[in-house]
């Protein structure tokens, strides 16, 4: 690295970095040099973005991203079906709540839960998802149902962390039953499996109901969260991204699993 940096500055003719005893740092010619490389760099992507949009052909690569819980149990059987229809289509699948930067084609559609989609992102609404808390069976035969939400200090809540814990829901949680959550996650997949195993109630969208766990009731206030389908205005013609837009919306909406929970 130190002899690439000498060779960069040479090829340049000026000194990019001071060499300081606790490391390097940009030097003013460095820094307009950065500033420049970062324009270039937008110019590119944004170039990339319009080449991308002019592309008709049903072929290609979708980097897709989508939440944990969508992209295990919904995912692969939608995508399946999409690829018998368009075997040219092919799929980077980037899993997990991380926003990506759909504008320097970190992914090209994403699936997010959200209320609030960036307004520079164009897409679709598929669905709302309410909230509800759950249990296993075993832990309400050692535990007992709550059957008000006022009833669940009594109980062993499981609880967010991370960025999930950012959501009103698992705000307002954490400040009510503070004494009676005796363990969190990150994720809400990890979540339900803890509650699965009988380590407590939790509180999760309808989308991660299954047969395993009781719907014991519905969070109060009522908390609503969202599903969208969203691109770059830029892509949203090219063929591949509209032909997969179009099959997830249809997916979700007609899923048997989610159509007593869906709010349309």
């Amino acid at each position: 690295m130190f002899r690439r940096i000498n060779r960069f500055e040479r090829a340049v003719g000026a000194r990019l970095f001071e060499r300081l005893p606790d490391g390097y740092q940009l030097s003013i010619a460095g820094e307009e040099l950065l500033e420049h490389a970062q324009r270039i760099g937008q110019e590119v992507d944004a170039l990339q973005l319009k080449i991308s949009g002019k592309d008709y052909r049903p072929s290609g690569t979708v980097r897709l991203t989508a939440p944990d819980n969508l992209a295990y149990v919904f995912l692969p059987q939608y995508l399946r079906s999409f690829s018998s229809s368009y075997p040219d289509i092919s799929f980077e699948l980037l899993v997990g709540a991380a926003t990506l930067d759909l504008t320097r084609r970190e992914a090209d559609l994403a699936i997010r839960a959200t209320t609030d989609p960036p307004p520079h992102l164009v897409g679709r609404r598929v669905l709302g998802l309410k909230w509800a808390f759950y249990a296993s069976p075993s832990y309400i035969s050692e535990f007992g149902q709550p059957n008000t939400q006022a009833a669940l200090s009594k109980h062993r809540l499981l609880a967010a962390d991370g960025e999930l814990a950012r959501l009103p829901a698992f705000r307002r949680l954490a400040s009510t039953f503070a004494d009676a959550i005796v363990m969190t996650c990150s994720t809400l997949n990890a979540m339900s499996a803890m509650a699965e195993a009988g380590h407590g109630i939790a509180l999760l969208p309808d989308d991660q109901m299954k047969p395993t766990l009781v719907r014991i009731f519905e969070v109060e206030p009522e908390f609503i969260s969202e599903i969208w389908l969203l691109t770059h205005p830029e892509l949203r013609r090219t063929e591949r991204i509209r032909l997969l837009l179009e099959h997830l919306y249809e997916s979700f909406r007609g899923d048997p699993r989610l159509q007593d929970v869906a709010i349309h």
